[in-house]
């Protein structure tokens, strides 16, 4: 009995080791060809070697100095390191490390971003065209610096995407975000700390097709905020509302917005220049009108309209809006 035990476990043991190298050696060529399909769809990517260990309960990929650009965008993104784990049994289920130190080029600038920690986790379902089941990224401790003179940071950042076959739920939170010193010195007048306490949002995107990693990314139709949330010192911000997407791809629809302490977001606005002065007299009337209807002095109702490629906050003019495909 024992003997047969010890053949048993023998050629287990053998099968899995193979099992584990040509995972490895597929690992391998299966990364090479998806840089080779993004360098055919406009990105340029350049490395200084990839390598695989891990041997035998994990595969361990390490892409040494990544550098990817895209011409026609202008944006790019490059880093001593990529490394990329999953577990041998577990091949589909993937997390990925990022470097203290990356840089991004930004159509003519370079951002360099440090942070304590940032990390990443892709994990798919196992069937031939890998739909993504959900994706993960955090972020602690981070400051963004640019050579074109501006600078801002987060105590940490968390986004997750969860594939629900054809859409997606989408959820991110910042925390203690601090913007550029100038915009914080103009703020800090009007009675706003330098630090922005809380951003987040909870919403569905109503997808063409299944999120998969084989497949180019689906356009998005539609957004459905379930809830948003800005905390600013005094200034509190909640939304809910839905857009959907345009015969030319820009975001149509309405999201509800309640501020509560609207003034110093008002007087904020003032002092940063977002509201010029021939505009302010006029819009500060229509908050005051629009506060004394809502029960609350010190709150308003205004909604974030997006209509025929514009935006407006209320009465004020904010530019295009967002295209969603």
């Amino acid at each position: 009995m024992m003997r047969a035990l010890t053949w048993i476990v023998l050629i287990v043991g053998v099968l899995y080791c193979g099992y584990w190298f040509v995972a490895a050696r597929q690992a391998e060529t299966a990364t090479l060809q998806a840089l080779a399909e993004a360098e055919a769809r406009g990105l340029e990517v350049r490395h200084q070697g990839l390598s695989i260990a891990g041997f035998p309960n994990r595969f361990d990929l390490t892409l040494t100095e990544p550098d990817v650009y895209h011409m026609q965008s202008g944006t790019g993104w490059r880093a001593p390191f990529l490394q990329v784990f999953a577990l041998s049994y577990a091949p589909w289920n993937l997390i990925a490390a990022l470097p203290n130190e990356q840089v991004l080029s930004l159509q003519g600038q370079s951002v360099t971003v440090n942070s304590t920690r940032m990390q990443a986790s892709l994990f798919l379902r196992p069937r031939p065209s890998l739909p993504v089941r959900d994706v993960k990224w955090v972020a602690e401790g981070a400051s963004l610096r640019s050579d074109a003179g501006w600078s801002m940071g987060f105590a940490s950042a968390n986004l997750s995407l969860v594939g629900t076959e054809p859409g997606a739920e989408v959820a991110f939170r910042v925390l203690d975000l601090v913007p550029d010193q100038q915009i914080s010195a103009q703020l800090s007048s009007a009675g706003l700390p330098a630090a922005i306490g809380r951003i987040d949002a909870l919403a569905d995107l109503t997808l063409d097709r299944p999120v998969t990693l084989r497949e180019t990314p689906p356009a998005v139709q539609a957004i459905a905020v379930r809830e948003a949330h800005l905390d600013w010192g005094p200034v509190k911000v909640t939304g809910k509302g839905e857009v959907h997407a345009d015969a030319l791809g820009f975001a149509e629809g309405t999201i509800e917005l309640r501020i509560a302490g609207w003034r110093t977001a008002y007087d904020a606005a003032r002092a940063a220049g977002l509201l010029p002065e021939r505009m302010a007299i006029a819009v500060g009337s229509v908050l005051e009108h629009l506060a004394s209807r809502s029960g609350e002095p010190d709150s308003i109702d205004l909604p974030l309209v997006m209509q025929q490629g514009r935006m407006m906050l209320g009465p004020m003019p904010l530019g295009p809006a967002p295209r969603l495909r």
